[in-house]
C-alpha cells in the first residue's frame, strides 16, 4: 500500500506549479499576419482590342470622342477630316501616313467602318 500513496504523491507533486512558475509560463499568442489583397472572383471582361489596320480610303475611326474618316492615301501623304460626328463642315487635313498612325495609337483609335 505504501507504493500506491508514493505514487500518488509524486503525480501529485508533478502536476502542482506554484503561483510564481505560473506566471513565468506564459504563451503567446499567435501573430497576427496581414492579409493579402484578394482579387476580385470575377472581372468584367474588356471587349478585345484588334490590332491597327492599315489604313485605306474611306476608313471611319474612332479617336477619342470624335471621328478621323481617311479620304484619299498617297504615297507618303493622307488626307482625312477628323472632326465630331455631328459636325456639318468639316476641313480636309493632310499628314504624314506614319505621322497620323502615332498618333491614332497614341489615342487608342477603333475602327468603326471600313
Amino acid at each position: 500500500m505504501t507504493a500506491i500513496m508514493t505514487a500518488k504523491k509524486t503525480a501529485r507533486r508533478a502536476v502542482s506549479i506554484s503561483p510564481v512558475k505560473a506566471r513565468a509560463v506564459k504563451v503567446a499568442a499567435p501573430r497576427k499576419t496581414p492579409a493579402a489583397k484578394v482579387a476580385p472572383a470575377v472581372k468584367a471582361a474588356k471587349p478585345a482590342r484588334v490590332p491597327m489596320k492599315d489604313l485605306a480610303s474611306g476608313q471611319v475611326w474612332l479617336v477619342g470622342d470624335a471621328h478621323l474618316k481617311v479620304e484619299m492615301i498617297g504615297k507618303l501623304l493622307v488626307h482625312y477630316k477628323l472632326a465630331k460626328p455631328t459636325a456639318v463642315r468639316t476641313p480636309t487635313s493632310i499628314a504624314g501616313i506614319s505621322t497620323l498612325l502615332k498618333f491614332m495609337k497614341k489615342s487608342k483609335a477603333v475602327l468603326i467602318q471600313g
